[in-house]
């Protein structure tokens, strides 16, 4: 070692030395701490959220949280229970571990003044945690200050982002407080005074309580559909004023303690594609979700079972596809399918027929017509045959409806005819290529960027290749 890497190497210790017997235990000269009023969950009653243009309060009672919008004098309303928790424990952690600045003049620039900024303050146990949060740091997390202080610090804290939501946001969103496996009936009674009734039977299942027509298939699946659906029912906004809805739905449910739950369902939407509706007993009005509405609004043929066939894949001994005046037939010899007609296909692949004969098998119509139109399968559009344990079933594609791009089918698992897709028609017409090897997958490794990736990320997306590799 030559001697100038000595005298700086002996510089270097010295300069160490000094520091570690002179620093502070824990305590970083010239650099600020936040240190802020501490509450825990239990001890918070209130907390205000305030803005230039909007100040909302959460407040603690005996019979839970209730939040109030300054804008709308004397109203409030109850308080979503996991949005507050999640606010509560924001506030009881909250830190700020990296100082930015004392400079106020820098408090417009950081959205972190009176103009920009979002107040919070939590009270509790005659203390209070007063704070300012601004806009998100260019390194990750938020800006904030302590009420009537000027230094700036950065915090990672959620409480960033659920300060500033809005009203809507904070509000009680389920409709129904019920659990699925407690209701033991559900009735609907439609607009147009059609009614049916439903009951639940030994392990869930749930059957018909009110007459079916003859030849009705019940679906016990969609049934139970309908009743976790009324169950889960979460609004996606609210509506002031009384439910005005005079072609309504009624729904009604039934629990094991022999209370009810009866909810009204308007039976059109709103401008904004929302569904009015509102609990007996519960003055508020709450807007669902177009699509919630739609799985609430059904009539009795709407829980029929829509499955076009039934057989056993594993017996299935010979495939027949009729389209276009052209045919695909394959059979089983022994534990092996081979294609007999046309008398070769390139691209056929003989472990495609046993996804084919299950897809087959899961087919379900859309929609039940009972009876078509004469005309509906006067010219086949597509036919498919399985034999299987020596008996023959079959799926037949007819005509398209004229709407909704859908086509008639009819199986032989009944007479009716249902509706299905124009594309199932169209796949199930394809002949030899139904049976082609689909595409491998594509190959994460090649894809540019994916060494950019976080590892457990890119681990995660390697692993999902290789298995479907295998």
């Amino acid at each position: 070692m030559n001697k100038p890497t000595l005298i700086a190497v002996g510089v270097f210790a010295a300069l160490l030395l000094a520091f570690f017997a002179t620093r502070e235990k824990e305590v970083s000269v010239g650099v600020q701490k936040f240190e802020a009023t501490k509450l825990s969950k239990e001890e918070i009653a209130s907390v205000e959220l305030k803005t230039a243009t909007s100040t909302l309060t959460l407040t603690r009672s005996a019979n839970g949280w209730t939040v109030a919008d300054a804008k709308k004098a004397g109203a409030s309303y109850v308080a979503d229970d996991g949005q507050v928790q999640s606010l509560l424990s924001g506030l009881a952690d909250f830190k700020a571990a990296d100082f930015v600045t004392e400079k106020s003049d820098k408090h417009a620039e950081l959205e972190i003044d009176d103009a920009k900024g979002t107040a919070v303050k939590a009270t509790g146990a005659n203390k209070t945690l007063d704070l300012v949060l601004g806009k998100a740091s260019k390194s990750g997390g938020a800006y904030v200050r302590k009420a009537g202080s000027s230094a700036v610090f950065v915090t990672q804290s959620s409480l960033q982002y659920l300060v500033k939501q809005g009203l809507t946001a904070w509000r009680k969103k389920s409709v129904v407080t019920v659990g699925a496996s407690d209701v033991t009936t559900f009735a609907v009674t439609r607009a147009d005074g059609a009614s049916f009734s439903l009951k639940a039977g030994e392990g869930g299942a749930w059957t018909s309580s009110s007459e079916l027509p003859k030849g009705f298939r019940f679906s016990t699946s969609a049934a139970s559909a309908l009743v976790n659906q009324f169950a889960t029912l979460t609004a996606q906004d609210f509506a002031e004023g009384a439910f005005d809805a005079p072609q309504a739905h009624t729904l009604v449910a039934t629990l094991k303690d022999g209370k009810t739950v009866t909810l009204k369902l308007a039976g059109t939407k709103r401008d904004d594609g929302t569904v009015a509706a509102q609990v007996e007993g519960d003055a508020q009005v709450y807007l669902l979700p177009g699509y919630q509405a739609q799985a609430l609004d059904k009539k009795l043929d709407d829980l029929r079972e829509l499955t076009l066939v039934d057989f056993d894949t594993a017996k299935a001994t010979k495939l027949v596809l009729t389209a276009a005046g052209k045919k695909t037939v394959v059979v089983k010899e022994g534990e092996a399918w081979k294609l007999v007609e046309p008398k070769s296909a390139p691209e056929f692949d003989a472990a495609q027929v046993p996804t084919v004969l299950n897809r087959l098998k899961g087919l379900r119509g859309l929609s039940w017509v009972g009876e078509a139109p004469k005309t509906a399968f006067a010219s086949p559009a597509a036919t498919v045959e399985v034999t299987a344990d020596g008996k023959p079933v079959r799926v037949v594609f007819g005509a398209e409806t004229g709407s909704e791009n859908r086509v008639y089918v009819k199986g032989s698992i009944d007479d009716a005819a249902y509706t299905t897709g124009v594309f199932e028609k169209t796949q199930w017409s394809s002949g030899p290529e139904l049976f082609k090897k689909p595409p491998p997958p594509p190959d994460f490794g090649q894809m540019n960027g994916l060494d950019q990736l976080p590892p457990e990320i890119r681990a995660k997306l390697m692993e999902q290749l290789r298995q479907q590799r295998n």
